[in-house]
């Protein structure tokens, strides 16, 4: 069998696409640069709220009903904030705002949940391809994050070697001493094992019965 990729699918268009793009970059553009909270604070808050859900659904209650303010009202218990800013004009397209605006884009598009998103890359990874990319179409992005998810679905040598040694990975960071989310981000590619530390490596390799050199990216 060849190797699997993921394929880009273009839906029909949304009648709310957008305002879906609009408000959500909105939601980014003020939660981070107005209520002072990080990018992946607001995303989780996102997440954990069921907005995200609600905007895969294209639900016009909150896509078309109600402004990004309105939607950091509702996430606002989940995050470090203790209120919303008052609403104001925001003219400037910020690096926050391109973030909303081209995930919502991807979403439509692919139907790529936005868990499934944020689990392919942080969102401080995202908002770091604002500079090559802030002037391109949207489908350079689409195309470019779409080849980071086929990269990334890759299984790791990490992973390869835990699961062949029966082990969760909550299990091998209970064996190794490595942190359970450091694991988990050698695992999904959002941090380079090849720069971990040598200690790291070194137990990680004792609780697995492997060599260091195994658990190395080529």
């Amino acid at each position: 069998m060849g190797e699997y990729r993921y394929a880009v699918v273009e839906l029909p268009p949304s009648p709310y696409a957008h305002d879906l793009q609009e408000v959500l970059a909105f939601v980014f553009d003020v939660g981070v640069n107005l209520a002072g909270c990080t990018g992946e604070q607001v995303a989780q808050a996102f997440m954990v709220s069921g907005l995200a859900e609600e905007f895969e659904k294209q639900n016009p209650v909150y896509v078309a009903g109600k402004s990004s303010y309105d939607l950091l009202r509702i996430m606002v218990p989940l995050l470090p904030c203790d209120e919303v800013p008052a609403p104001c004009l925001r003219y400037d397209r910020t690096p926050d705002f391109w973030v909303g605006w081209v995930l919502a884009h991807y979403q439509m598009v692919t139907g790529c949940s936005y868990r499934s998103i944020f689990a392919t890359a942080t969102y401080d990874e995202i908002r770091s391809m604002y500079w090559p990319l802030h002037e391109a179409p949207e489908s350079k992005f689409v195309a470019i994050f779409d080849e980071m998810r086929t990269e990334r679905a890759k299984a790791t040598n990490l992973r390869t070697l835990r699961e062949a040694a029966g082990l969760s990975q909550s299990q091998l960071a209970k064996a190794s001493g490595v942190g359970v989310r450091s694991i988990q981000l050698y695992e999904q590619r959002q941090k380079d094992i090849n720069k971990a530390q040598g200690i790291a490596l070194y137990r990680l390799s004792h609780a697995l019965r492997c060599t260091m050199e195994q658990l190395l990216e080529r």
